[in-house]
C-alpha cells in the first residue's frame, strides 16, 4: 500500500505543482507589466501560455514542432518587452539630458586652504 500511496501524491503534488506555476506566471506577468518592468512581463507570460499550451496537449509527447513554434513566438514576444525597456530607457535619457547643469561656482580665494575657521570677537569692557 506505502509504494502505490507514494506514487499517488507524488502525481498529485505534481499537477498541483504544474497547476500553481501557471497562474503564478500570469500574476507575475501583470504585476512586472504593472510595475514597467517589460522584459519580465514578457517572460511570465511566455511561461504561462506555455504551460497553458501544455494543459491542453492531446499527447504525452507533444509534436516537436509544436515545442519550436512556442519557443520562436515566446523569443520574439520577449525581443518586443526588450525593445520596450530601451524605449523607455532612451526617453528618460534624453529627459535627463535636457535638464539643465548647475554652473560650477569658483571658490573665493581664502577658502583654498584646508584651515579651521577662525573667529573674531572684538570685545568692550564696561566701566564699573
Amino acid at each position: 500500500m506505502w509504494p502505490v500511496m507514494i506514487f499517488l501524491v507524488l502525481v498529485v503534488a505534481f499537477y498541483w505543482g504544474a497547476f500553481y506555476l501557471t497562474v503564478a506566471a500570469w500574476l507575475k506577468a501583470l504585476i512586472h507589466l504593472l510595475g514597467g518592468n517589460f522584459i519580465r512581463a514578457a517572460i511570465w507570460p511566455s511561461l504561462g501560455y506555455g504551460m497553458l499550451l501544455w494543459w491542453q496537449g492531446t499527447e504525452v509527447i507533444p509534436h516537436p514542432w509544436d515545442l519550436d513554434a512556442w519557443l520562436r513566438g515566446s523569443a520574439v514576444f520577449v525581443g518586443v518587452g526588450a525593445l520596450a525597456t530601451f524605449v523607455r530607457w532612451r526617453k528618460k535619457q534624453q529627459a535627463m539630458q535636457a535638464i539643465p547643469t548647475v554652473p560650477v561656482w569658483p571658490m573665493p580665494a581664502e577658502a583654498t586652504g584646508n584651515t579651521a575657521p577662525i573667529i573674531e570677537v572684538e570685545y568692550k569692557r564696561l566701566p564699573n
